[in-house]
């Protein structure tokens, strides 16, 4: 079967997705980024997952109508988390009107801790309207927090401010230094990252040069004794990744609009394939190429991107060679020199009083990656820890109990090297003890093995990180600590990517509270997810596998950026975070004339309680 050039326009989805809703409302703070506008002065507003319309306009004081006039994408888009809003800044001379009793509700302080249905009871106020006039208040209510009730209900009345409307300019927005500047980001956000109306109704043109290998469907065996191995075979894996990316685009045309023109092209791993791929290309208006998946073909697109100034994102390769010189590559696997800095923030956030250890199977090809995450824990790490006397009693309570001495408790203990009298320590509970807590690399030997074993603690976590990529090595591992688990509290961090060693045994793994790090993660908890593959089994009559969720976030994050940031997406990348389905992506580069690489590893945990693999969130835009 010849290979097939595909012109869909897509205007309507077949299936849609209901988008992806956010779960919880935080307080909205105001912005220290502000804007001119012909002398007129706007907050720029970062839109966070959780705030509302009305949270916005009671935070900023001014009215959901003025936010909407400055803002007409949320007409068209919807309020998103990461949009960039304009406010108006409001000053103490238009603040010339309130509202007060008269006007229907009033401002209430609440004086003490309650639930909310409590306090609606109480105050005999009927929830629907208070969850009209309060969107972001949640189960509870605290000591001085504002509500709005209405006035009938309330024992004392207070005012509102209502800010007299400031005239929406039509003008180009031109920034002032911020007050703030965005220390995670490689340089100060460029003008141009603004979410723009006129961007999401702007027909966009996209090439997906995908491995359909369209010659071997008529070959393919579709019978019940071989649909296991059908299921893993070359064709339902990247077929798979295109009905996911299709998932996004159907749901994406049905709830925003998105006007697309998608160019599907059946590129493998033969060059030829690529040569033929950009022919095609030549005469047709491209603003995007995502593909081809194998090395030798992509080289071949990447230079017909790079001549044409065209986006080109890389799904599949781990080599960062793609990036030199090439700033209109992205690519979608992260680094190890990015694992490295993922893995100091798990240190800092979950184990800060941790003694860490680095062990490493004996390979002269991974040095440089073993001596990255070497100095990113020395770093990470603190030198010093320190536990209070009253710490050290819980801790000798807790190991008098494991050697069943009933009612007695140990007279003394050592711990890392010091004795110590129970009796001393209660006497002075608010006594401070001082360890010192280098951070141990060793290689895999029996007598480093030992030394690991022999200067475990018994009172802080004692965190083995271990990089290996071969299932020999991860399995002497676990068989050479899991045994010390049952008297030192361990937990395992298995690098680079301990979860396709499936026959990793999962006892030991729950143990040491065994930690990954792996480029997708498909959290099947979440409502999100579950949506995915409901609407995905509705849709094509079988199961997602894990390409699937991968196309649905490559389909989702680009085509949204295009609809947000149009010619200036490429730019705009690195500032745009959203929730996927398997991973999300922090792009960085480089060098300046590099280009973009997604530093973002997901972190997951085995969960003793429920036997199963959890997420554990290193990054604030992670939180609900």
């Amino acid at each position: 079967m010849k290979r097939k050039l595909i012109i869909l326009w897509l205007l309507l989805g077949l299936f849609p997705l209901l988008p992806m809703a956010l779960q919880a409302q935080v307080v909205v703070e105001r912005s220290t980024e502000i804007v001119s506008i012909s002398g007129k002065q706007y907050y720029m507003h970062h839109v966070k997952r959780g705030e509302t319309l009305y949270s916005i306009s009671r935070a900023y004081q001014v009215t959901e109508n003025e936010i909407l006039k400055l803002n007409p994408e949320i007409n068209d888009l919807g309020l998103q988390a990461d949009m960039v809003i304009g406010i108006p800044v409001v000053h103490k001379e238009q603040e010339e009107e309130t509202v007060s009793a008269a006007d229907g509700y009033v401002v209430y302080t609440v004086t003490e801790v309650m639930k909310t249905k409590r306090f609606l009871h109480e105050m005999d106020i009927d929830e629907d309207e208070f969850r009209h006039l309060n969107p972001s208040v949640g189960s509870r209510l605290f000591p001085d927090q504002k509500v709005l009730i209405p006035a009938s209900k309330a024992p004392v009345v207070d005012t509102v401010k209502v800010v007299v409307p400031v005239p929406v300019v039509e003008d180009t927005v031109v920034m002032e230094q911020p007050d703030t500047i965005e220390v995670a980001l490689p340089e100060p956000r460029p003008e141009d990252c603004y979410v723009s109306a006129d961007n999401a109704r702007k027909l966009y043109h996209v090439a997906l040069l995908v491995p359909l290998y369209l010659n071997d469907i008529e070959r393919l065996d579709l019978s019940v004794d071989r649909i296991e191995k059908t299921k893993n075979s070359r064709v339902m894996k990247f077929l798979q990744f295109y009905e996911g990316f299709m998932m996004a685009v159907d749901s994406l045309t049905d709830h925003y609009g998105l006007r697309l023109e998608l160019t599907v092209i059946d590129v493998n791993e033969n060059v030829a394939g690529a040569q033929a791929a950009v022919e095609q290309l030549r005469n047709t208006p491209v603003d995007m190429i995502i593909g081809p998946f194998f090395a030798k073909s992509f080289a071949v697109v990447q230079d017909y991107a790079l001549t044409h100034n065209i986006m080109i994102v890389n799904p599949m390769s781990e080599r960062e060679s793609i990036l030199a010189g090439a700033p209109n590559v992205v690519k979608l696997k992260p680094s190890s020199q990015a694992m490295a800095s993922e893995l100091a923030k798990l240190m800092r956030l979950r184990y800060p009083k941790a003694k860490v250890t680095l062990i490493a199977e004996n390979s002269q090809g991974d040095s440089a990656v073993v001596n990255a995450l070497e100095r990113a824990l020395k770093a990470a790490v603190a030198t010093e820890v320190q536990l209070s006397n009253a710490e050290m009693v819980e801790l000798i309570t807790r190991e008098s109990r494991r050697r069943n001495m009933g009612k007695r408790v140990l007279s003394t203990l050592e711990v890392e090297g010091q004795i110590f009298s129970t009796n001393s320590l209660s006497e002075h509970p608010d006594g401070i003890i001082y360890f010192d807590n280098p951070m141990r690399k060793l290689s895999f030997s029996d007598d480093d093995v030992n030394a690991f074993k022999n200067g475990l603690s018994a009172a802080r976590e004692n965190v083995l990180v271990a990089y290996g990529k071969d299932i020999v090595f991860a399995t002497k591992v676990l068989n050479n600590i899991n045994k010390s688990t049952q008297k030192f509290p361990i937990t395992l961090v298995g690098l680079p990517e301990w979860a396709d060693f499936d026959n990793l045994l999962v006892e030991n793994l729950l143990n040491m509270n065994a930690v990954y790090f792996d480029d997708h993660f498909v959290d099947y908890n979440d409502s999100v997810a579950l949506k995915f593959v409901d609407d995905f089994r509705v849709k094509y009559e079988c199961d997602p596998l894990p390409f699937a969720f991968e196309g649905f976030d490559v389909g989702w994050y680009f085509m949204n950026a295009l609809m947000r940031y149009g010619s200036h997406a490429l730019d705009c990348l690195p500032y745009y975070h959203i929730p996927l389905l398997s991973t999300r992506y922090y792009f960085g580069k480089g060098k300046r004339n590099d280009g973009l690489e997604n530093q973002y590893w997901n972190v997951y945990q085995y969960d003793n309680q429920f036997i199963e693999l959890r997420p554990i969130m290193i990054h604030p835009e992670e939180e609900e």
